[in-house]
């Protein structure tokens, strides 16, 4: 298998049953808890969910255009500091999901060459097929993460595994 072929199957699987169950998971936060964590340093709850999708533009748009910026968040306009409910951060993830599958096909055997650089990360580098192998570990375990948070807020989390 290509490390195309590879990406194309990591991503399907990102986005249509890690962040399936991730968006079950999002939902069962109470809205006057998404700020919620459970110490001073770590993600609150909303962040947690707003990360994930605003990680995932990145890395699929890095892979595209070989860097990505903080200009470039602006391909789905969206102000974390204004959200006020889960829903909110679903309705974004949806956003996220459907450019990252309408652009899918776009994805070549050269991008999978490329380095890129995440000028919003401090310059970060990272080759762009590892960004995208990156990008389901980063959903997996914030998916996790965030239901451990359920758990600590008594709230019973979904069924981690979403094969439907």
């Amino acid at each position: 298998m290509s490390r195309l072929e590879s990406a194309k199957q990591q991503l399907d699987y990102t986005l249509n049953h890690a962040m399936r169950t991730l968006d079950k998971a999002i939902m069962l936060i109470p809205d006057d808890k998404l700020n919620w964590k459970p110490v001073d340093d770590a993600k609150s709850a909303g962040e947690l969910g707003i990360h994930v999708y605003m990680g995932t533009l990145a890395h699929f748009t890095g892979t595209l255009k070989g860097e990505f910026s903080d200009d470039d968040f602006s391909i789905i306009p969206f102000d974390p500091e204004k959200v006020s409910t889960a829903s909110e951060i679903v309705k974004y993830g949806e956003k996220v999901k459907a450019y990252v599958k309408d652009n899918l096909p776009k994805l070549t055997d050269k991008d999978m060459e490329k380095i890129v650089t995440y000028h919003c990360w401090g310059g970060l580098k990272f080759g762009s097929y590892e960004s995208l192998l990156c990008n389901l570990e980063e959903t997996v375990h914030h998916r996790g993460q965030l239901c451990t948070y359920l758990r600590m807020l008594g709230i019973n989390p979904p069924f981690i595994y979403d094969m439907e």
